[in-house]
C-alpha cells in the first residue's frame, strides 16, 4: 500500500477526507493528516509518505512552502495539491516545484479516486524507469524530459539537429508509428497554468499513452499523439475551451493535421499552421483538420488571383480584387458569415498573420460586408506602406494622398449603383467641392472621373464573365453598376472592347475548351 498524509487548515475538509473516503480500497493506507505546513513538515519526515495531498493557502506555512521543503528530505514523495478558484498565482508556483497533479475544491471522492490512481501509476512507471535508466549509458540518460521537448521543439521549427540527439529521439518512437499534431493556439502568450490544464485534459480524455510529447512557445502549445479517434479528440478540444473560458477567460483555437510518421513531424506541424492561416474559413469547426483545409483551399483558389493581391501596390489596385472577390461571393451565394471568414483568412495570408482588430464600437454587432472589405483593403495597403517606409527609410503623409484614399474607397463602395458620379460623391457622400474632386482626381488618375469609372466597370464585367461564363449578362451588368435593362451595358463594352458582352462570353468560352 502507498502510505498518504493530508495536510488542509479546514478541519471540516481534512477530517473529512480521512474519515469518509474508504482509503484502503483504492490501496492507500492513511498515515495521518496535519493542519498547517509546519506540523505536515514534522510527519512526512516521520512518515516518509508516498503521497502528499495538500492545500496551498494555509497559516504558519503555506503548501508552497511546505513542497520546497519537504522536497529535501523526501524528493520521492509525490504531491497533490487542493486549490481554490482564483488561485492560479499559487498553482502555477506549485508546477514550478514539479507538481503535476491538482483537486478543484470542493473534493468529491469520485475525483480524489481518480488523481489519486494516476499518481499511483506514476510512482510505479517511475520506479520501473528507474530501473531501466540504470542499464542506459550515459548519452541516453541526457534524454530527459527537458530534452526531449527541445529536440522536438527544434524539430517543429525545422533546425538543425546534433545528430546523436536526433537519433536517439528517433529511436523512442517506433519509426512505422502513426502520428499526428495537434497544436493549440491563443490569443495571448501560453502560461503554466494553460500548459497544465491543457495537459491533463487531453491525458485524461486521450489516455496517457497516446500523449507522446508536447512543447510550448509563445502563443501555441504542439502535442505530438498517436494518431487517435477524431471524436475523442474533438471532445477534448470542446473541454479545453471549455476550461479555459470558466477559469481564465481565454479562447483559443485548435487544428490537427493528417496521419503520418515521427519523421513528418515538421510536415505535420506545418499543416496545422496552414489551417490557422486559413483562418476557419467557412466553418464553425471547433477542431480544423487538414481535409477541411484541402476542400476550403481549393474553393478560395477560385476567389483569390493571389498573384495579383500579393502584387498590389496600392490601395487602387488592392480595392480592385477584393471588389472582385465581393462579386465572386455574391454569385456563389456567400453567406455573411462565410464572407466575414473570407476576409479574415486573406488578412492572415496578406498580413502574415495578423487580422484586423475589430473596433470596440461593433463588438456587439456584425460588421456589413463593405466595412469587411473597406477595412481589410486598408490594413492591406498599411502592409504595403509599412514596407515601402522600410524601404524608403521615411513614411510619406500628404493631405491630398489622404482625400485621394478617401475618394477611391467612396467610389468602390458606390460602384454597384448606377448613380454614382461626381456630383452624387461630392454631395452625398464626401460632401466636397465639385470643382476641386475633378481637378484632384485629374491630376492624380489623368483620366477624368466619368471615363475611369467606366472602365474600371467594364473590367468588372469581362473578370465576372470570364469567372462564370453562364452568368446573366444583365447580372453582369448589374454587379459592375450598369442600368439592369442591359442596353446602355452592351453600347458601352462594345466600344471599349470590340465584342457584344455575348460575343466575349463565347470567346472566353472558347478559350477555356
Amino acid at each position: 500500500m502507498y502510505k498518504l498524509l493530508i495536510v488542509d487548515d479546514e478541519e471540516l475538509e481534512r477530517e473529512g477526507m480521512a474519515e469518509f473516503i474508504p482509503w484502503k480500497e483504492y490501496g492507500i493506507a492513511l498515515a495521518g493528516t496535519a493542519w498547517n505546513g509546519v506540523e505536515g513538515l514534522e510527519k512526512i519526515e516521520k512518515y516518509r509518505p508516498d503521497i502528499v495531498m495538500t492545500d496551498i493557502k494555509m497559516p504558519v506555512m503555506d503548501g508552497i512552502e511546505l513542497i520546497r521543503r519537504a522536497k529535501k528530505v523526501c524528493p520521492d514523495t509525490v504531491f497533490i495539491v487542493l486549490s481554490g478558484y482564483g488561485e492560479y498565482e499559487y498553482t502555477s508556483q506549485a508546477m514550478e516545484e514539479g507538481v503535476r497533479h491538482y483537486i478543484l475544491k470542493p473534493c468529491d471522492e469520485e475525483r480524489i479516486a481518480d488523481v489519486i490512481e494516476k499518481v499511483k501509476q506514476s510512482i510505479e512507471e517511475r520506479s520501473m524507469e528507474k530501473e531501466k535508466l540504470a542499464h542506459y549509458s550515459s548519452t541516453i540518460r541526457t534524454l530527459l524530459p527537458r530534452a526531449k521537448e527541445q529536440v522536438f521543439y527544434n524539430l517543429l521549427m525545422g533546425r538543425e539537429q546534433i545528430q546523436s540527439d536526433y537519433r536517439l529521439f528517433m529511436e523512442e518512437l517506433d519509426a512505422g508509428l502513426a502520428v499526428c499534431i495537434l497544436t493549440v493556439r491563443l490569443e495571448n502568450e501560453i502560461d503554466y497554468i494553460v500548459q497544465f490544464v491543457l495537459h491533463n485534459i487531453l491525458e485524461e480524455l486521450l489516455g496517457e499513452e497516446r500523449l507522446i510529447l508536447e512543447t510550448a512557445f509563445s502563443n501555441e502549445m504542439v502535442f505530438l499523439l498517436q494518431s487517435a479517434d477524431s471524436a475523442k479528440i474533438l471532445a477534448a478540444i470542446k473541454r479545453m475551451r471549455k476550461e479555459l473560458e470558466r477559469l481564465a477567460g481565454k479562447t483559443m483555437q485548435a487544428a490537427m493535421s493528417t496521419a503520418g510518421t515521427p519523421e513528418e513531424i515538421r510536415v505535420l506541424y506545418g499543416q496545422t499552421e496552414e489551417l490557422f492561416d486559413m483562418g476557419g474559413t467557412g466553418t464553425g469547426e471547433a477542431l480544423l483538420t487538414y481535409e477541411f483545409f484541402r476542400e476550403a483551399k481549393g474553393e478560395l483558389d477560385a476567389l483569390v488571383d493571389y498573384a495579383a493581391l500579393g502584387g498590389a501596390e496600392n490601395l487602387e489596385e488592392i480595392l480592385s480584387e477584393l471588389y472582385l472577390i465581393s462579386c465572386k461571393m455574391r454569385i456563389l451565394g456567400y453567406s455573411e458569415e462565410k464572407k466575414r471568414n473570407v476576409y479574415q483568412w486573406i488578412q492572415r495570408v496578406f498580413g502574415n498573420g495578423r487580422t484586423v482588430p475589430r473596433r470596440e464600437q461593433e463588438a456587439d454587432k456584425e460588421t456589413g460586408e463593405w466595412e469587411m472589405l473597406r477595412d481589410t483593403a486598408i490594413f492591406l495597403a498599411g502592409q504595403i506602406g509599412r514596407r515601402q517606409t522600410e524601404e524608403n527609410g521615411q513614411e510619406e503623409k500628404e493631405t491630398e494622398n489622404e482625400r485621394m484614399e478617401r475618394i477611391l474607397l467612396a467610389v468602390f463602395e458606390h460602384l454597384s449603383e448606377p448613380e454614382l458620379s461626381i456630383r452624387y460623391l461630392t454631395k452625398e457622400v464626401l460632401f466636397m467641392n465639385e470643382d476641386y474632386f475633378g481637378r484632384l482626381f485629374l491630376r492624380y488618375k489623368h483620366v477624368k472621373f466619368s471615363a475611369y469609372v467606366l472602365e474600371l466597370r467594364i473590367a468588372l464585367a469581362k473578370s465576372l464573365i470570364r469567372f462564370r461564363p453562364d452568368i446573366k449578362i444583365s447580372d453582369a451588368a448589374g454587379m459592375a453598376g450598369f442600368p439592369e435593362d442591359g442596353q446602355y451595358f452592351s453600347k458601352v463594352f462594345r466600344r471599349m472592347t470590340g465584342m457584344t458582352p455575348s460575343q466575349y462570353r463565347e470567346y472566353v468560352t472558347g478559350q477555356c475548351m
